[in-house]
């Protein structure tokens, strides 16, 4: 197992070297939360970070729990809760564990965080959003750096499922990414964007 992890790591280290050498536009990976009901067995608070499947923190999970958040992750998703009216401050400092300024996933950039903050949102209604929970997404030219799914008070029903789940939905990663480039069409196809579901 640790020479494969050390194979997947310096292929990594390779893509990040000819990533650099290149004049390719950055590339990101989307962080998010997942907020569930504890009554019905979900996880109340998850963080996740879409990284490849062989990415050797990813342990080939389709939605890998975040194990710390890293430069700019914690308040992208700070003002994003804020845009969705959840305070996550205090919670993002301590869970999973206190972020740091790191940057560990080259080739890919870390959020964009400056271009967004002086955003103002768009809204639009919940019974819109494609995802059920979808509370709010932050985009750069249509891609997802970040969301928030809040399944809080939702039925089964509603969310089309037969049973409880940890992260309160029961979909795939390209069903969930399918959704969130959906709801890019509510948003300019060029530069940043944040986009908020009201309730």
């Amino acid at each position: 197992m640790r020479v494969k992890a050390f194979a997947v790591a310096l292929l990594f280290a390779v893509s990040a070297a000819r990533a650099q050498s290149t004049n390719a536009p950055p590339q990101y990976l989307t962080t998010g939360l997942f907020i569930g009901s504890i009554e019905e067995g979900a996880r109340i608070f998850t963080p996740v970070r879409l990284l490849p499947l062989d990415h050797p923190e990813a342990f080939g999970h389709q939605f890998p729990t975040v194990q710390q958040l890293h430069r700019d992750e914690d308040r992208l998703l700070i003002l994003l809760g804020r845009h969705a009216g959840l305070l996550l401050g205090a919670t993002l400092q301590r869970y999973p564990i206190q972020p740091d300024t790191l940057w560990p996933y080259a080739p890919y950039h870390s959020p964009p965080l400056s271009t967004l903050e002086s955003m103002t949102p768009t809204s639009r209604p919940a019974a819109e959003a494609p995802l059920p929970g979808l509370r709010a997404v932050a985009y750069l030219d249509r891609f997802p750096l970040a969301f928030i799914v809040d399944t809080r008070g939702m039925t089964l029903a509603e969310r089309k499922m037969q049973q409880a789940t940890t992260m309160g939905l029961d979909v795939t990663r390209a069903q969930f990414i399918s959704a969130l480039r959906e709801a890019a069409r509510n948003i300019p196809a060029t530069g940043p964007a944040i986009l908020v579901y009201t309730r």
